[in-house]
């Protein structure tokens, strides 16, 4: 598609190839799935884009069939690289994926661009809007930096982390580990927003080094931070590398200058 834009100019001929993609897709499911099976097959296809960022929870995706169908519909499109599960790791130590809960996850799709597709979005909208008009602008910037993390050479298995409390919960969107280091790694699509979940990772994991990608220039700083917990109030101090959404693909190379730095 991108190179179509290239060739062409023109995004109607790259709105075409989505959409002849989607259908692809979607006329394909009927060599993989049962006829009483396809129309689920394709309800959960269409609802990846839409619940980018969420926990999935079966009944959202279609509320009149038990879950362990829904499941293994999603474990059917995972499984062709359709769609991409994200896991929660308790995070206690390398490897991170020898510590998930395979019951808690969230799905990443094809591409960014596939997503909005699927979502009825196009480029002459996205142009066009603010913040107050894109409800799902949160999902999609996570979608993005999660397509790239998903990199064979960055982190073929990427994970994330959830608390969740009776009073208040706790999220980091994406977890990764490079060598020794485990990295919490925040998505921000814009240029502002708490780090309320990270700080309470940094805290709880005791790691010195947090990633957060935003709209923002690159920077790096130390931070020091009263936090709440549970046990009162408590210090985390730690190091923050902040990257714009474009510079995903150069987290690997700036994680490495730091571990040498060390």
């Amino acid at each position: 598609m991108v190179q179509l834009f290239v060739d062409e100019g023109s995004l109607t001929e790259v709105k075409a190839v989505q959409r002849s993609i989607v259908d692809t897709y979607q006329d394909d499911f009927a060599k993989y799935a049962k006829q009483k099976d396809l129309i689920l097959l394709q309800q959960v296809f269409r609802y990846v884009p839409r619940g980018l960022s969420k926990k999935v929870k079966y009944s959202n995706m279609a509320r009149e069939e038990p879950s362990l169908k829904v499941k293994n519909v999603i474990e059917l499109l995972a499984n062709a690289r359709i769609c991409h599960q994200v896991f929660h790791s308790h995070c206690t130590g390398i490897p991170l994926y020898a510590d998930i809960n395979p019951s808690a996850y969230k799905l990443l799709f094809l591409d960014v661009g596939m997503a909005n597709h699927i979502c009825g979005n196009d480029w002459l909208f996205l142009e066009s809007i603010d913040e107050r008009n894109l409800v799902n602008e949160g999902g999609l910037a996570e979608q993005f930096i999660g397509q790239h993390l998903l990199h064979p050479h960055q982190a073929p298995q990427l994970c994330y982390w959830l608390r969740e409390g009776k009073s208040s919960n706790a999220e980091v969107d994406y977890v990764i580990s490079q060598g020794n280091l485990i990295v919490p790694i925040e998505v921000k699509a814009g240029k502002s927003g708490a780090l309320k979940s990270l700080q309470q990772f940094v805290f709880r994991k005791r790691v010195k080094l947090a990633v957060r990608f935003d709209l923002n220039p690159p920077s790096a700083q130390n931070v020091k931070n009263v936090i709440r917990t549970n046990e009162g109030s408590r210090e985390v101090e730690y190091t923050l590398v902040s990257l714009p959404l474009y510079m995903v693909e150069e987290l690997t190379r700036i994680l490495d200058d730091l571990r040498k730095k060390e």
